[in-house]
């Protein structure tokens, strides 16, 4: 069960509208592919064994969940892959990983949190998977300070954002958790955090996904918390829209920051960074087509190998989405064959992929800015129908608007309009 505050639900039904119709035109006119969520999601497919992604690393398999999750297709193949880690021994590793030096293993509660995530998602039992009960776990690791696991910022991070789809999310104790190891100019960064802070350097992969995570929270100090963070990521973000994490500006580390203005309800900030992205994107003419790259141009060395994860979390932004409020119903069950296809279709996807125009309506994002255009023609037409009909009365019974009908039509514009 999903827990969302008062403000994110207001941002979740704002956002999405605001920044598809900022950016659909230049998208249309200027991207190869109709749906780029859609494109990127056949491209990540392919790159599976047929259960999971980069030999079975689970980390690298449940980004690439998310990432179909959010585009809301290819729901047979999150379905192969959670099969495939509802497994003891597939999952206890990642969950429970050896440390060096101690007998036993430890909890990551970073790690489970981040499972418990994509499972809940998908539908599943984050209580008891794999044999596993994640969110038992997952609870019992917070620590006195209101900190996950290790403490840091990005364990707590994805451990909040797990129990955020439980019946027991987390409470005001994470809320403190994130306030003691933010960092002073309202950032998060990677690395743990002393009682000072001295070494505390903000970064927007690890502060973008906490943001998220906040963001899931209730309260005043959540509330002032994710603020300043959201600051830092404005005020970090270049002019071309990208984001830095000192190694120049990329797919990552935007994209991780895009989701996070976008959960935020920062429109324009998050138009740019998906501008950004979409720069990224190897179209029919490059030699992965659909995927996108870390930086550009592509390191000569290490290029292919970053494309898969950079690809996987560029797609929660650009589908429009974002890790707090997260949506993957009514996902299609496959994924474009060929997405240049689809491109020299003019589009149509869910014929590309084998599912009905249904599908698309209820999984895609595609038909949004069509959705906007009309309505916008509904409410004008209905403002021109309002305003002819009170002419009307005013010429027939002056005395009529004078004793307070006019406030009636008023309202009635104003209910119009929500519609």
């Amino acid at each position: 069960m999903r827990h969302l505050s008062g403000r994110m639900l207001a941002a979740a039904a704002v956002v999405p509208i605001a920044v598809l119709a900022s950016a659909a035109p230049a998208q249309a006119q200027d991207q190869s592919f109709p749906v780029p969520a859609e494109a990127a999601a056949s491209w990540l497919v392919a790159q599976s064994d047929g259960t999971s992604w980069s030999g079975g690393d689970v980390s690298t398999s449940l980004d690439a969940v998310i990432a179909l999750q959010a585009a809301r297709v290819g729901a047979d193949q999150v379905q192969a892959t959670l099969e495939w880690l509802n497994d003891t021994a597939t999952l206890t590793p990642y969950v429970y990983p050896a440390v060096e030096g101690q007998d036993e293993a430890a909890l990551n509660a970073g790690a489970a949190g981040k499972a418990m995530y994509a499972v809940a998602t998908a539908g599943g039992d984050p209580t008891d998977f794999a044999g596993i009960r994640l969110a038992d776990e997952v609870a019992a690791a917070q620590g006195e300070n209101g900190t996950y696991g290790d403490g840091t910022a990005l364990t707590t991070a994805w451990a909040v954002l797990g129990l955020s789809r439980t019946d027991t999310p987390a409470g005001e104790e994470a809320a403190a958790g994130f306030a003691a190891v933010q960092c002073a100019d309202g950032g998060f960064s990677y690395a743990a955090v002393d009682g000072a802070g001295a070494d505390c350097v903000s970064d927007p992969d690890s502060t973008g996904l906490t943001v998220a995570a906040i963001a899931t929270l209730e309260g005043d100090a959540a509330a002032e918390t994710l603020d300043a963070a959201v600051a830092w990521l404005e005020a970090a973000q270049g002019e071309d829209g990208g984001f830095d994490n000192g190694f120049g500006a990329n797919a990552n580390s935007t994209a991780m920051a895009a989701q996070a203005l976008l959960a935020t309800g920062r429109a324009e900030a998050a138009a740019g960074a998906v501008a950004f992205l979409l720069e990224l994107q190897f179209d029919c003419s490059g030699d992965a087509p659909g995927a996108f790259m870390y930086t550009d141009p592509e390191d000569p060395e290490f290029g292919e190998a970053t494309r898969l994860v950079a690809t996987a979390q560029t797609m929660v932004p650009i589908a429009g989405q974002d890790l707090a409020t997260l949506d993957a119903s009514g996902a299609a069950a496959e994924v474009a064959a060929d997405p240049c296809a689809v491109a020299e279709d003019g589009g149509d996807s869910a014929a590309a992929s084998g599912d009905g125009a249904d599908d698309e309506d209820e999984g895609g994002s595609s038909w949004l800015p069509w959705a906007i255009g009309a309505a916008v023609v509904v409410i004008a037409a209905l403002m021109v129908g309002f305003s002819l009909k009170a002419r009307r009365t005013a010429d027939a019974a002056p005395a009529a608007d004078e004793s307070g009908d006019g406030s009636n039509d008023s309202a009635t514009d104003s209910d119009s309009t929500d519609k």
